[in-house]
C-alpha cells in the first residue's frame, strides 16, 4: 500500500523527481515583473525616448524632408585668402582682427547636419581696394570642397550676423635696427668695470606702415638692476621703439619679429700691468739691453673675468726686429688683446726708442762663410765666395777696433732648410760676431749654395 502511495506521488516530491516545469513558470514571473518595474522607471522611460527621437528625427531629415536648414557657428574669416588683389597695390592689412560668423546652409539633411567651420572658407571681397586707406568689405563664402558632388548637396544661404568687415590697408616697410640696450641701476664693486651691454638677438626687423616705420629711430631694451656686483649679469627684456626725441612710440601697427630679448651685462675686473716687447733676429750672445729700449708708455689699464685678470702679468705689444734696426729711428708696435680682455686706454700701439748713444754703423765685407746643422748624408758647400756691404750697429769705438776677420757668416744647412736633391739653392745667412755682445749686424743676407742629396758630406 505505501509503495502504490509512493508511486501515485507528484512528480519533485520526495526527492524522486525535479520540479523543472515549476522553476520555469517562477522565472518568467519574476522576469515580467522586472520589466514592470523598468517601465514605470522615469529615468528608463526618458532614455528610451531619446532614442525614440532620434530615429525619427533621421528618418525625417533623410527621407521625409531631405531638405534642412541649418547653421555652421564660428566660421573664422581668412584674410589671407586672394590677398595678390591688394598686394599687388603694394598694400598690406595694417592690423588683422581675429573675426568669426555663423554661414546658413541648406540641402541634404544627412550632409548639412554634419557641416563644421572647415568646411567652408569666408573671406573679403577686395576688388575695391586700389590704395591705402581703410575700407569696409563684404564677406563672401564658398565651400572649402569644390567637387561637383558636394555642391549638389546643400547651398549657401547668407553670413550672420555681420557680413562685412573693416580694414585699413597701407603701405607696408621692413627695416633691420640693431637692439640698444639700456641698463638702469647697476654698480659695479671697487675695482670693477662695466662693459658694453650685449642682446642677443643683437638686431631686429621691424614691419609696419611706411608712415610709421618713417618715426623710428631706434630700438631699445630696458633693464633695471639693483646693489653691488662683481660678476656678469643676465636678464630678459622687453623692446620699445623709440623716435629720434627719446620718446617711446606707442599705439602703432608696428611689430617685431621678436618681442623680447636676452641681454647679458658683463661685469669685469680691471688691472693695470706692464707693456711688454721682444727682440726677433738676435744675434747668439748678444745683450740687447745695451740698445736701452724705452716704451712710450710702459702701463695698460685692462678688464677682464676675474680669473684671466687675477692670471695676468703683462700685455705683449709684439717684437722688434733687429734685422730692421735703424740708429736714430722709432719703432712703432701695435697692441693686440688677447681675446677676453678689454682695452680701457684705449690703447692702439706704443712706440719704442732707444738710447744708442756712442753708437754708430759700419759697412764690412764678409768672407768667413761657414756651414752649421748639415746633416751628414747631404753635401751642401758655399759658392759665394763673400758677402759685401754687410751693415753692423754697436759702440763706435768697438766697431773701429773691429776686424772684418772676425765677422762670421753662417749658413744653416738643416734638412728642413734645403729644398732641392741636387742643384743649386740660395740660402739665408747669420752674421755673427764672435767674442762681441754688443755689436750685430742689420739687413739680411744670403748665399749660393751647392746642393747633393745623393752623396756625403764635401
Amino acid at each position: 500500500m505505501d509503495e502504490h502511495k509512493r508511486s501515485n506521488a507528484p512528480a519533485g516530491t520526495d526527492g524522486l523527481q525535479p520540479e523543472k516545469p515549476v522553476k520555469k513558470k517562477e522565472n518568467r514571473a519574476a522576469l515580467r515583473q522586472k520589466l514592470v518595474r523598468l517601465a514605470g522607471d522615469n529615468r528608463v522611460l526618458a532614455a528610451f525616448s531619446l532614442v525614440v527621437a532620434f530615429f525619427l528625427w533621421f528618418v525625417v531629415i533623410s527621407v521625409v524632408d531631405p531638405n534642412q536648414t541649418t547653421t555652421v557657428r564660428y566660421v573664422p574669416v581668412n584674410l589671407d585668402y586672394n590677398s595678390a588683389a591688394y598686394e599687388s597695390y603694394g598694400l598690406d592689412i595694417v592690423e588683422k582682427p581675429n573675426m568669426t560668423v555663423n554661414v546658413r546652409v541648406t540641402g541634404d539633411g544627412s550632409v548639412v547636419g554634419g557641416l563644421g567651420a572647415s568646411d567652408l572658407l569666408v573671406y573679403p571681397d577686395y576688388s575695391s581696394v586700389s590704395g591705402a586707406g581703410t575700407y569696409t568689405l563684404k564677406l563672401l563664402v564658398r565651400r572649402a570642397d569644390t567637387s561637383l558632388s558636394v555642391q549638389q548637396q546643400y547651398e549657401i544661404e547668407e553670413i550672420t550676423p555681420n557680413s562685412y568687415i573693416t580694414l585699413t590697408f597701407d603701405k607696408v616697410s621692413t627695416k633691420t635696427f640693431p637692439v640698444t640696450v639700456n641698463v638702469i641701476g647697476v654698480e659695479p664693486a671697487e675695482g670693477y668695470f662695466v662693459d658694453t651691454p650685449v642682446a642677443a638677438p643683437a638686431e631686429v626687423t621691424l614691419r609696419g606702415p611706411e608712415s610709421q616705420m618713417s618715426k623710428v629711430d631706434k630700438v631699445v631694451a630696458n633693464v633695471a638692476l639693483s646693489g653691488q656686483r662683481t660678476e656678469s649679469a643676465l636678464a630678459t627684456a622687453q623692446l620699445e621703439f623709440w623716435d629720434k626725441d627719446g620718446k617711446v612710440l606707442t599705439d602703432t601697427h608696428i611689430t617685431a619679429d621678436t618681442e623680447q630679448v636676452d641681454v647679458t651685462i658683463p661685469i669685469l675686473k680691471m688691472k693695470e700691468v706692464p707693456i711688454t716687447f721682444e727682440y726677433t733676429g738676435v744675434p747668439q750672445g748678444y745683450d740687447t739691453s745695451v740698445l736701452g729700449a724705452k716704451l712710450s708708455q710702459e702701463t695698460i689699464l685692462v678688464a677682464g673675468s676675474s680669473e684671466r685678470i687675477d692670471a695676468l702679468e703683462s700685455i705683449s705689444a709684439g717684437f722688434v726686429d733687429l734685422t730692421k734696426f735703424k740708429l736714430g729711428e722709432t719703432v712703432t708696435l701695435n697692441i693686440t688683446m688677447p681675446d677676453g680682455l678689454r682695452n680701457l686706454d684705449a690703447l692702439q700701439s706704443v712706440d719704442v726708442t732707444f738710447d744708442t748713444y756712442g753708437f754708430a754703423t759700419r759697412t764690412v765685407t764678409v768672407s768667413q762663410i761657414s756651414v752649421v746643422n748639415a746633416p751628414s748624408d747631404i753635401s751642401v758647400s758655399v759658392t759665394t765666395r763673400r758677402l759685401n756691404d754687410v751693415t753692423l750697429v754697436g759702440p763706435e769705438d768697438e766697431l773701429n777696433a773691429l776686424s772684418e776677420a772676425n765677422v762670421v757668416a753662417q749658413v744653416d744647412a738643416s734638412a728642413s732648410n734645403i729644398n732641392v736633391s741636387k742643384g743649386q739653392q740660395s740660402m739665408p745667412v747669420t752674421i755673427v760676431i764672435p767674442g762681441s755682445n754688443t755689436v750685430f749686424a742689420t739687413g739680411s743676407y744670403e748665399v749660393l749654395c751647392d746642393i747633393d742629396t745623393t752623396g756625403g758630406a764635401g
